[in-house]
């Protein structure tokens, strides 16, 4: 079923937002916006076999089988949503080092991309790699470290000025007493714990990492910070302060489940209105990229060149601000990039070669500007292969490729 013309930009929006895509022909097959919002919503997760660990390679095999994953049309949104947990709990193998813990981090945020917030907040703080990554694995009641406890605050679930040092000095010390075993396993040490009574975010009494958790997650602060983070993700900008108080209700009366927050950000009017607006990451667009250029390029040297490789955040706070990849460098790596994977590639012989390849991009309304660009190049270029390669490196460098 072919979607309305006027249709096709909406839905080649939503999938740019919600998966790796669109890849070519994904949006054709919807017959309106509609029916296409539905199936992302209820797509079930790709069943695919896991990474095959165990070797000296595991770090550049479990790195490689991420971006096969996200480059295997019909994951969806709950690939997405991994992917946003995997930059916001963010373990890296400059500090973890094991690819199991990785792996098993991994599959946590996997599980819970679209489940409950506080299991998944209680499942991180526990988690081998986090554990390894923020130095909890070595925290003692009597000598507590505070990384873990700091960040899950600040980073994890309430945002800065919403607690206080004495809140992160009781956080690392209920938090203590966690380590990993010489069999890679996650125990409690209960002689390695603090036994005294806390006061935490107002609350005074005996704290676990479970209460810990509940404390923050019952946090007015909460709820619009992670609802607030996840509307970027998203739609690409900050929500007015009335939309963000009325997601933090949806997530509240949700139980903090993230699903509800996401339909309600995805069936909202400002959803479809932020077009272009927010840039696609260096993965987004290399998976997209590749995709239309039907090749499956080692993701990882040209991640490591554009500054996003899956499993090694430059720091604990994520990737950061994604406009940063509209900076002159990135640009510049992105076009070599483009270049190279465009060269060779397919041939078109449209009467109108120009909008041929924007539809293969779905791109379905480009600028004057834009489609201007690509007619004049066509047009000077005679071989059919060369014109190829340069109508394709210019289409998913365009502004429509670049920004979701």
């Amino acid at each position: 079923m072919i979607a309305m013309a006027d249709e096709r930009p909406m839905i080649a929006h939503l999938l740019r937002r919600t998966t790796f895509g669109p890849f070519p022909g994904e949006v054709e097959q919807f017959a309106n916006y509609a029916t296409a919002l539905t199936t992302v919503l209820g797509a079930t997760p790709v069943a695919l076999q896991p990474p095959a660990l165990g070797s000296d390679d595991d770090e550049k095999l479990l790195t490689q089988w991420w971006l096969e994953r996200v480059a295997t049309p019909g994951t969806g949104l709950g690939e997405k949503m991994t992917w946003f947990w995997h930059g916001h709990f963010t373990s890296g193998f400059d500090k973890v080092r094991e690819a199991r813990f990785l792996w098993g981090q991994h599959q946590l945020l996997r599980a819970n991309a679209l489940g409950n917030f506080r299991d998944l907040v209680r499942g991180v703080t526990i988690d081998a790699a986090m554990l390894q990554y923020l130095d909890g694995q070595t925290s003692t009641g009597a000598a507590p470290n505070e990384n873990y406890g700091r960040e899950l605050m600040e980073l994890f679930t309430l945002g800065r000025g919403s607690y206080t040092e004495a809140d992160v000095r009781a956080a690392a010390k209920a938090l203590a007493g966690w380590t990993i075993d010489d069999h890679g396993k996650v125990r409690f040490d209960a002689t390695r714990a603090y036994s005294g009574n806390l006061t935490f975010l107002g609350q005074t009494g005996r704290f676990d990492a479970n209460r810990v958790v509940d404390a923050v997650c019952v946090h007015p602060a909460c709820a619009p910070y992670i609802a607030g983070k996840i509307h970027r993700f998203l739609v690409g900008n900050e929500p007015p302060t009335t939309r963000l108080a009325e997601l933090a209700q949806v997530f509240r009366a949700a139980d903090l489940n993230i699903r509800p927050l996401v339909e309600n950000i995805l069936d909202d009017p400002s959803f479809l209105a932020s077009k272009y607006q927010r840039p696609r990451q260096p993965v987004e667009w290399l998976t997209a990229a590749g995709a239309v250029l039907g090749k499956r390029p080692d993701g990882l040297d040209a991640l490591q060149r554009l500054g996003q490789v899956p499993f090694h955040p430059p720091n604990v706070g994520g990737w950061g601000d994604p406009a940063r990849t509209l900076t002159a460098g990135p640009t510049l790596l992105r076009a070599a990039t483009a270049h190279e994977l465009a060269d060779d590639t397919i041939v078109s012989d449209s009467a109108d070669p120009a909008t041929a390849v924007l539809a293969r991009c779905a791109i379905f309304d480009p600028s004057t500007t834009t489609l201007g660009a690509l007619r004049s190049a066509a047009a000077a270029i005679g071989s059919r292969r060369v014109r190829a390669t340069v109508l394709y490196a210019l289409a998913v460098c365009s502004p429509e490729f670049v920004m979701a």
